[in-house]
Order: C-alpha cells, then sequence, then structure tokens
C-alpha cells in the first residue's frame, strides 16, 4: 500500500510542498551560499533579507557590516532565535550585561523582552527565527536611535542612510522619501 508504514519499515518520505522551509532554501540555493553572497552590506545600516514567513513564523538573514546596530526594540507578541553565522558582536539583550556573540552560537529572547544588536569590528550574519511572526505595527522601539547623512548606496549608487529609529538600511522610495529596509518607518 503507497503510503503507508508497516512495523520496523521505513517510513515514506512526503515530497516538498510549495512554501515549506526546505523547498525554499533549496531554490534560494542558501546551504550552497556563504552568507555574504545573499546580501550587499552597506556602510549606512544593517540589512535584512526575508528567506520565508507565514503567520506562524518569520526567517531572515540579517547582515551587519562593520559596528553597526540594531537598536533595542521590542516585539510584543513573538519570540526570537537568532544564530550566529558569522562574524561577532554582541546581543543586547540588557544595556548593562550585553551577551557577545560568535559564530555558531544560538541565543533566543521571550516575547516582550527588549533587544537590540551591534556588530564588531567585521560584518557579522544572523539567521533570525521569530515565532510567530510579530504582527505589523506591535513593535515598539525602546532605544533612541540617530539617523546618518545620505551617501551613495554600495549596491545601487542612490543615496541611502541609516533608520533613525532601527538602524536598518533606508533607500529613496518612489515618492523620494527615505523608507527603511527592516521596519518600514519612511521620513
Amino acid at each position: 500500500m503507497r503510503g503507508v508504514a508497516f512495523p520496523g519499515s521505513i517510513p515514506p518520505v512526503k515530497p516538498h510542498a510549495i512554501g515549506d522551509l526546505a523547498e525554499v532554501l533549496d531554490n534560494l540555493g542558501i546551504f550552497q551560499a556563504a552568507p555574504g553572497d545573499l546580501v550587499d552590506l552597506c556602510p549606512s545600516g544593517f540589512r535584512r533579507v526575508p528567506i520565508s514567513s507565514g503567520s506562524e513564523y518569520y526567517l531572515s538573514l540579517q547582515a551587519f557590516g562593520p559596528e553597526q546596530i540594531a537598536y533595542a526594540h521590542t516585539h510584543p507578541d513573538s519570540e526570537e532565535w537568532v544564530m550566529v553565522l558569522g562574524g561577532s558582536g554582541e546581543a543586547r539583550f540588557s544595556a548593562e550585561r550585553p551577551l557577545p556573540l560568535s559564530p555558531g552560537m544560538v541565543v533566543g529572547r521571550a516575547e516582550a523582552h527588549p533587544h537590540g544588536f551591534l556588530s564588531g569590528p567585521q560584518p557579522m550574519y544572523l539567521l533570525s527565527i521569530q515565532l510567530p511572526r510579530p504582527a505589523e505595527g506591535a513593535t515598539t522601539w525602546d532605544e533612541p536611535g540617530t539617523t546618518t547623512d545620505a551617501i551613495p548606496c554600495v549596491s545601487t549608487g542612490a543615496p541611502c542612510r541609516r533608520c533613525p529609529r532601527c538602524g536598518g538600511h533606508s533607500a529613496p522610495g518612489p515618492t523620494g522619501r527615505f523608507r527603511c529596509e527592516n521596519c518600514s518607518y519612511t521620513s
């Protein structure tokens, strides 16, 4: 009988379906690429590349240039697990005691717990898994940030700058206003 496992036998393997994490990763070739191959770093702010998402999860690659920051923020409705793929820096779960990060580390934080990240002198790459996906507009920004003057973007040549709300990369949108790639802040 097809699709039935008998005692002592190996259960049948189900084929990938569209939207399965394994299918997404296979199509992106992520296991055959280094994190730096998947995102262009920019001195104006860290970059986030969504990999896959659904109502119950959000999977993304976060890429930080040297000494870049993701300002402290809180997702009241979602926990987050982060794996350090490369580089070093710190997880800022507490202003008094930042947690040093190095390749291979996995750190997590509970929902409604403020957090941020700061890269060291070299680029840092994080794989972020948020469970469930944070609701739009639910994130609060707990640390005041600063912005940078617009500079020519490394990847596009167009002006870009660091987002004053989250520290992410902001580029001009169709109206000429700056829009953050990470938190959708506009100015």
